[in-house]
This record gives C-alpha cells, sequence and structure tokens, in this order.
C-alpha cells in the first residue's frame, strides 16, 4: 500500500531544521535575502522613476509581494508551521510575482510607452515649423489724439 497518499502525512509535520533540515535553512536565508533586497531595491527605484507611474506601479507590487510572501515564510520557519501551510505560501507566493511581471503589467506598460511616443510626436510636430518658434510681433497700438 506503498504510495504518494502516504507521502501526504509529511505535510502535517512542523516545518523546522529536524524534519526538514536542508529547506528549512535555505527557506530562511532566501526569505530573509530577498525580503531585505526587495526593500532596498523598492527605495532606489522609486526615486530613480519617480516620474514614470507605471513602472512606480510595477515597482510598489513587487514591494508588497516580496513583504507578503517572504515575511510569511519567515514567520512560518520561526514559528514552525505545519509544512501544508509552507508550501502553498511558496508555490502561490511565485505564481503571483509571474503573474504581476508577465502578465498583468506588459500591458499597461506597452500603453504607456505608446502614449509616451504620441506626446513626443505631437510635441516635434509642434516645433517643427519655424513659424511656432518665432514670436509674433505685437500688434501696433493706434496712437491716441491728445487735446
Amino acid at each position: 500500500m506503498n504510495g504518494p497518499w502516504n507521502q501526504l502525512d509529511m505535510l502535517l509535520i512542523g516545518f523546522n531544521s529536524i524534519n526538514y533540515p536542508e529547506l528549512w535553512t535555505r527557506t530562511w536565508e532566501i526569505s530573509a535575502t530577498l525580503l531585505i533586497l526587495g526593500i532596498v531595491f523598492y527605495n532606489f527605484q522609486g526615486r530613480r522613476m519617480h516620474a514614470y507611474s507605471v513602472f512606480l506601479d510595477l515597482n510598489e507590487w513587487l514591494m508588497w509581494t516580496t513583504v507578503g510572501v517572504f515575511a510569511l515564510l519567515l514567520m512560518f520557519t520561526v514559528f514552525n508551521f505545519d509544512f501544508i501551510f509552507v508550501l502553498p505560501t511558496m508555490l502561490g507566493g511565485a505564481a503571483f510575482f509571474l503573474w504581476i511581471r508577465f502578465i498583468h503589467f506588459p500591458p499597461l506598460i506597452r500603453a504607456y510607452e505608446e502614449r509616451l511616443a504620441r506626446q513626443r510626436y505631437f510635441q516635434r510636430s509642434r516645433t517643427s515649423h519655424p513659424e511656432t518658434t518665432i514670436r509674433a510681433k505685437a500688434a501696433a497700438k493706434p496712437k491716441r489724439r491728445r487735446r
């Protein structure tokens, strides 16, 4: 009666260094590192891209997903939660990161770039005629008669 259903009890034991030695160590190390790096990159990118709203939104979505997923994984390693909570967090977090980066934001970025291209085109078309850069002479005011 051996089979994959006999491995289900592995999901119901605590996620700690005794039950999952390799995975537990790697999980807390990678979670702590990526949590710190995510916050640092968010701060640098926020300053650098303050004029580009879509990229700021992407950056914020990635940062909050980073905080949520990796803080949960750190909490699971510290408090020895059952592995049934850890595995969906890992898989769901990875799926959410992929959805944000490759499905949700590419159409928004494409539309934003097209809007910027249109703005640049219209700016160039307005300044391409010499008359648009030359100031018109002020109309001569009619002289008043003195009485």
